[in-house]
């Protein structure tokens, strides 16, 4: 058994996996923001990264993934 370090933290990121109708792909969030975000997506094997208006993706899921690690 091992007890976690004081130093360490529990840190946890989200995945959200948004349906972009227009190009009728799906991709993942980068950065989002209020009106806008950034969503990372894959065609033909090239993947594109490209501003969107909120409302020009469906969120489809969103999967929270928990790491530990050193003072991030």
């Amino acid at each position: 058994m091992s007890k976690q370090d004081p130093d360490e933290e529990m840190h946890e990121d989200t995945i959200t996996y948004v349906y972009v109708p227009d190009e009728g792909l799906y991709g993942t969030i980068v950065t989002q923001g209020a009106w806008a975000s950034m969503v990372k997506y894959y065609d033909a094997g090239v993947e594109y990264i490209i501003e969107l208006p909120n409302d020009e993706f469906i969120i489809v899921d969103e999967i929270g993934i928990g790491y530990e690690g050193e003072n991030f």
